[in-house]
Parts: C-alpha cells; sequence; structure tokens
C-alpha cells in the first residue's frame, strides 16, 4: 500500500516539478531579454522547483532504496539487471542521471542567486533551468520507451 502511494505520488510529482521548470525558465528567459530586475517571484518560483525536485529525489530514493520491486537488492542483482535494460534503466540510468539533474539544478540556482546583477541572475538562471530540464526529460520513464511507464498513474 505504502509502495503504491509513494510510487503515484512520485509520478504526479513529475508534474509539478517540469511546470515549475518551465515557469521558472520561461521568466528567466523573460528577465534576460528585457534586462528586468531579479524579483522576489523569480526568487520564489525558482526556489519552488528546486524544492520540488529535492521532493521527487526523496520519493525516488525511497522506492529506490525501500520499496520498489525492481531495486537491486545485492551486487549481484545490479550485475545481473545490466543486460536487461528495463532494469538497468531503474537500477542505474534512471537513478544517476535524476541525481546529475538535482545537482545542477542546484548549482545553478546557487550561482544565479549569487549573480553580480539581474541580467547576470536571469542568464544563469535560465540556462541553468533549461539544463536540467533536458536532464530530466531524457530520464523519464516516457510510455513510448520500451521500459516506458504511464504518463498519470491512478490510485
Amino acid at each position: 500500500m505504502i509502495y503504491s502511494f509513494v510510487l503515484i505520488a512520485h509520478s504526479w510529482l513529475r508534474w509539478v516539478v517540469l511546470l515549475l521548470g518551465l515557469l521558472t525558465l520561461a521568466r528567466s528567459v523573460r528577465g534576460w531579454a528585457q534586462r528586468g530586475p531579479w524579483t522576489a517571484t523569480d526568487r520564489k518560483v525558482g526556489t519552488a522547483f528546486v524544492g520540488s525536485l529535492d521532493a521527487q529525489l526523496l520519493l525516488g530514493l525511497l522506492l529506490y532504496t525501500a520499496l520498489s520491486p525492481l531495486r537491486p537488492t545485492s551486487l549481484a542483482a545490479l550485475k545481473a539487471a545490466m543486460p536487461v535494460a528495463a532494469l538497468r534503466f531503474f537500477a542505474v540510468e534512471h537513478i544517476f542521471t535524476m541525481i546529475v539533474a538535482v545537482a545542477v539544478a542546484h548549482i545553478a540556482w546557487a550561482r544565479a542567486k549569487r549573480a553580480p546583477d539581474p541580467t547576470a541572475q536571469h542568464r544563469r538562471a535560465a540556462l541553468g533551468v533549461l539544463f536540467t530540464l533536458l536532464i530530466v526529460l531524457a530520464a523519464i520513464p516516457w510510455p513510448f520507451l520500451a521500459y516506458g511507464r504511464p504518463l498519470f498513474r491512478l490510485p
């Protein structure tokens, strides 16, 4: 039961991450292009994006380490999973890529907040969020992939 709840939450939270990422990207690109000020709303939206990524990572780690039947339980199980694309994706590729995405988001957001002027803040935020979103999009198990999952999980 807890596995299903966490899996559904993890599945639906991806849409929050993507929407907040797109909103942050749009605000940052607009601020960069218009040389606009770095506002409290820019800060809040970007912080919400990074926070949603953190929450998504925590749910994913809970699935990976404790709840999922696809988690590797030993080094031998991990080695056995490598030739099977779907198992390799969830045992190694998905988790590794998402950890990289969270790291990129945190580094980019910290650099954006410390930039010397608002235009640089928007530029750093836009590029960081863009790279983060590209990494996240590459690591989502889209339904059209061999190891894909549904776009919307239902209870």
